[in-house]
């Protein structure tokens, strides 16, 4: 990230009172950005103390974000303070360690509620004002585990998931308009992720030590920068790698247009195998054994 320069840039961080939103927050002023740093409780309050305590600029913004209206504030608080609003992360995140019997209606509307309706909500605040000005840089939370599933977790990488098309439709509709939208997947230590490892002491002090916070941050900056033009992307982040993933088509299998040809046997595709990723393996490690 050498030589990246956010000086006369705008950034709003939601979940930015602790963990990775922090360390965005952080890392945005270090570089010369001012920064409003939402989050629900006074931790809002107390990154933007540590800011301005290191010189930076800051302003805190608390609120929950899955209000149209908070988000709405949120943006004109950058406006009214900074005169302008660059870049938005949408950060903010809950996360529960639920069998799939426990699941309800109402736990699921509570996770995209979060997750799905309070990254909307922020990004179409800041969308007229990124239109008008022909520039604008948004950077989604996603999480390996909407990409590739988590046991006793189905409401998170449900939304998680939802987040992939989101964050693809926002890529496509703000191309014309110099808008770039990608997003990250972080394996970072955090208050989720040590919930979620919590029968697992000896990950849990493998991700502290290996995958902090801060080690996020770098892949957000350069995404959000005026100079890097990528779009449409997703980023899995954490324990010293980087790597983008795809979403594709695989195995083809061939069937003849006649009508008839289209059987059980003729359309069979074989199986894929399980994932063999690392973090897969670990998280999986935690929750095994669990009752469904």
């Amino acid at each position: 990230m050498s030589g990246l320069s956010f000086a006369d840039r705008a950034v709003l961080v939601t979940g930015a009172g602790r963990g990775v939103g922090r360390a965005h927050a952080l890392a945005f002023a270090e570089r010369g950005a001012a920064v409003v740093v939402n989050d629900l409780d006074d931790s809002a309050a107390v990154v933007t103390g540590e800011i301005l305590a290191g010189g930076g600029s800051a302003i805190a913004h608390r609120g929950d974000i899955s209000a149209p209206d908070i988000a709405e504030s949120a943006v004109a608080r950058a406006i009214s303070q900074f005169g302008r609003i660059d870049v938005v992360v949408a950060n903010a995140g809950i996360d529960q360690i639920t069998p799939l019997r426990d699941v309800t209606p109402q736990l699921l509307i509570d996770f995209f509620r979060v997750h799905v309706l309070g990254t909307w909500t922020v990004c179409s605040a800041a969308w007229p004002h990124f239109v008008e000005q022909r520039h604008g840089r948004i950077v989604t939370t996603t999480s390996a585990a909407g990409y590739f599933g988590l046991p006793r977790a189905l409401p998170y990488t449900t939304a998680k998931g939802a987040l992939h098309g989101m964050t693809q439709s926002l890529a496509l509709e703000g191309a014309r308009f110099g808008i770039t939208a990608n997003a990250v997947a972080p394996f970072a230590a955090s208050r989720l992720a040590r919930a979620r490892t919590a029968g697992a002491p000896d990950l849990q002090d493998a991700i502290d030590r290996y995958a902090p916070a801060s080690d996020v941050s770098p892949v957000v900056l350069w995404l959000a920068h005026d100079t890097t033009t990528v779009t449409g992307q997703a980023f899995e982040v954490g324990i010293g790698a980087v790597s983008r993933v795809a979403v594709g088509v695989g195995d083809v299998v061939a069937v003849d247009a006649d009508p008839a040809s289209w059987t059980v046997g003729a359309v069979a595709v074989p199986p894929v195998g399980g994932s063999d990723r690392p973090l897969t393996r670990w998280l999986n490690q935690c929750d095994g054994g669990a009752p469904a």
